[in-house]
């Protein structure tokens, strides 16, 4: 099936989903139109009504996300909107007249609450003219159906004269100064500390989101200071008139806290020990909200439980006051609420695997994608204790190509058809080994299948056991294992090429494996600001190969407005230092298959097909194999292909990404990088490609395509470009470059 056949299928698909309807008594609402909103952003304001419009699908550069009530951004910006359809299955709202009634009074009080007390709504309509009177469709009703057995659409219309907002005349506090454990310099600093939180300025707009979020802020503030019986009021002095608004911040400090009595309800029978060790909150430890909230986040983490809340209360005494022990301290009880969630998980689906693999940290790029099904069976306290234990079956049909065509991918390799493979998956968690925070992991893979770049039917068995330690609140994450890999030809199997050329060579691998991951970003999934560092490492001296391999990688995001620059750089270095006899000469070389490194594709450099990025593949070396079992070998010319991997690889994105509307996005990219196998990086080989792509966001992450284009004359630096590798092919166009289709960002 062609590109386009798989496209028609999907929209057909879409059309089967059927159109909304409007029953025949109500009116659906088509369009709320906001007239004199300028100052503020409409949707901001939308948000917070209960009367709503049906779905456009529009073109809206820079919104990324559908805005929450009474949650910022209020004001207006400029951004480009162009309102395009609605789609059939997009829900009518219905209409209701005393909602809507309501929902004029809801606007004057946002407005009220966005420091806009002259704000009034002017005037609202109706069209049909009589459903101001009547919200339901009746027999004599003056509208027109949408159908014949469907009531009618109405438009609404509310006018707001928005007027001028009252600003921030002044902003006070007192209340830091009577800290008493705390010399001048460091009252100074906490005073700083609490200023920095405020959410107001003087000069702008008042805003209560701003002023409560100020106290909240502050407060937090205090806590982080071990101050946790502090307390925070504020005044407004608003004057209308004068449009203008003086704020005063009380604040207590109170005295230094510590933890005092931990307690732990409802756990059921599931082992309390193991829950508290898990949360490290020990009587006697300064009082913090990050203690308590990491807390959380790791009892959470074991997944045993739908919910879990980590709450502080301290001491007070009839005054209200906290109460202090003999050293001055006031003390701050903890109560640890869980809600036990199912243990035992099963289920069965139906996946898709888009052409990227996991490799240690590493996403790796792969010319093949499967369908398959999913039986999966879970549980969460195996044997007592918190372990959690996972089976995982995936049965499924290998396509050995992406989804789309890359011409001379193939390069005159055998490129077999869909073929069945089979993917098993065990993983064991033990939490609080050794200490509270560490974490005993046993994961195992065996992959019967092609292998992704030689396309050999083989088995891949890999395992692994090793402990992880997560610290700052997960922002810093360290694990160190033991890692084996063992890879076999199925030879027997019926579709395996006859002759050359051959296969990989079996082998047995052992190494030490250390990974440590840095992770500064504002979301895992969507990074609009931060950073993101990560180094993974192996160490082999048994078995087949002694090697060492370290991978370290970079990654940065900046805000631009609403868009989103991101960079990414990344080294891979190996070095082997013994191999194993009758190894064929790559395997020799360039190490074991499933941990060579290699770039190019949807998750490394965008303008190569996976895995052809660098050397070309013309090398030939005498390989000599008994082919015929004569028991003497005959001698063949052995190649290497362009995917089969190098020792270096540098590799270096720039991405700038650019929101079109909530679901739907841009992406400009520029990639470079190099893999080659020699002993040394080649930093003049730039392989500069160009390119753009799409996105649609899922449940899952973005669905995306990229185009990437390799640019004339920037490939080599100083030299003639090298054979372009491969052409992207859309039928009736080609170039010299590659497209990808995969879902997840490219970093």
């Amino acid at each position: 099936m062609t590109f386009q056949q798989r496209a028609l299928c999907a929209w057909a698909l879409l059309l089967a989903a059927g159109c909304a309807e409007v029953p025949a008594d109500r009116y659906g609402v088509g369009r709320l139109r906001l007239e004199g909103v300028e100052a503020m952003d409409p949707r901001a304001l939308r948000s917070c009504l209960a009367t709503d419009q049906r779905d456009r699908f529009d073109i809206n550069f820079g919104r990324t996300t559908e805005p929450t009530c009474n949650q910022p951004p209020f004001e207006s910006t400029t951004r480009l909107r162009i309102p395009l359809w609605r789609w059939p299955w997009a829900d009518w709202p219905l209409y209701d007249r005393n909602v809507f009634e309501r929902d004029l009074m809801r606007v004057e009080r946002w407005y009220r609450a966005r420091g806009y007390y002259d704000a009034r709504v002017t005037s609202s309509t109706t069209d049909p003219p009589g459903a101001a009177l009547q919200d339901r469709v009746t027999e004599d009703a003056e509208c027109e159906r949408l159908d014949d057995d469907e009531g009618c659409e109405v438009e609404l219309g509310i006018r707001i004269e928005e007027g001028e907002p009252v600003l921030v005349q002044s902003i006070d506090m007192d209340g830091v100064e009577r800290v008493s454990d705390l010399d001048a310099e460091e009252t100074e600093d906490l005073r700083e500390t609490l200023r920095d939180a405020w959410k107001l300025e003087v000069g702008e707009r008042f805003d209560e989101t701003f002023y409560e979020q100020s106290k909240q802020q502050m407060l937090r503030q205090l806590h982080q200071n071990g101050r946790g019986c502090a307390r925070v009021a504020g005044d407004v002095a608003l004057d209308p008139r004068a449009q203008s608004a003086n704020v005063r911040f009380t604040v207590e400090p109170g005295p230094e806290t510590r933890i005092g009595f931990v307690s732990l309800v409802g756990n059921d029978d599931l082992r309390a020990a193991t829950i508290l060790a898990v949360a490290d909150i020990e009587a006697g430890d300064l009082y913090t909200d990050t203690l308590l909230e990491s807390a959380r986040h790791a009892i959470y983490a074991l997944g045993t439980f739908s919910s879990v809340d980590v709450i502080g209360a301290p001491r007070r005494g009839e005054d209200g006051q906290c109460t202090l022990d003999d050293d001055g301290h006031g003390t701050v009880d903890v109560s640890i609420r869980v809600t036990p969630g199912r243990r035992l998980r099963y289920g069965f689906g139906v996946g898709l695997q888009a052409g990227v693999l996991g490799a240690g940290l590493q996403q790796e790029s792969v010319p093949q994608w499967d369908v398959h099904l999913l039986g999966f069976v879970e549980h969460r306290n195996f044997l007592g204790g918190l372990r959690r234990a996972r089976l995982e079956v995936r049965p499924k049909v290998i396509f050995n190509r992406g989804y789309v065509q890359n011409d001379s991918q193939d390069n005159g390799q055998i490129i077999p058809g869909p073929r069945p493979g089979l993917e098993v998956r065990l993983e064991m968690r033990q939490p609080a080994f050794i200490e509270s925070r560490t974490t005993l992991v046993f994961t195992s893979r065996y992959d019967l299948g092609p292998d992704p770049f030689n396309f050999f039917y083989r088995h891949d068995l890999d395992a692994a056991i090793g402990v992880r330690r997560n610290f700052f609140d997960g922002k810093l994450s360290v694990a160190i294992g033991v890692h084996a890999n063992m890879y076999r030809i199925a030879e027997d199997f019926p579709n395996l090429a006859e002759g050359p050329p051959f296969p990989p060579s079996d082998y047995e691998l052992l190494f030490l494996e250390e990974t440590i991951q840095l992770d500064l970003r504002d979301d895992t999934r969507k990074p609009s600001k931060g950073a993101y560092f990560a180094v993974d490492a192996h160490q082999s001296a048994f078995l087949t190969w002694s090697y060492l391999r370290f991978v370290p990688e970079g990654r940065l995001y900046a805000p631009l407005g609403p868009l989103v620059l991101a960079g990414r750089f990344r080294l891979g270095w190996m070095k082997i230092l013994r191999e194993g006899q009758g190894l064929d000469p790559i395997s020799a070389q360039l190490g074991p298959q499933r941990y060579r490194l290699r770039a190019g594709g949807a998750s490394s450099h965008r303008g190569f097909a996976p895995g052809w990025l660098g050397d070309p593949g013309d090398a030939v070396i005498p390989y000599e194999r008994d082919t015929d079992g004569d028991g003497i070998p005959e001698s063949y010319p052995y190649r290497f292909e362009r995917n089969s991997g190098g020792l270096r690889r540098w590799e270096a994105s720039l991405e700038l990404r650019v929101p079109v509307n909530t679901d739907f996005g841009l992406a400009f990219f520029a990639d470079m990088g190099d893999v080659n196998r020699e002993p040394s990086f080649r930093f003049r080989h730039i392989h500069l490609a160009l390119g753009f792509g799409f996105r649609y966001q899922t449940i899952i992450g973005p669905f995306r395509v990229d185009f990437g284009f390799l640019i004339p004359g920037a490939q080599v630096v100083g030299e003639n470009d090298p054979v372009v590798p491969n052409r992207a092919n859309l039928g009736f166009v080609d170039w010299a470059g590659a497209i990808h289709l995969t879902i997840g960002e490219a970093f």
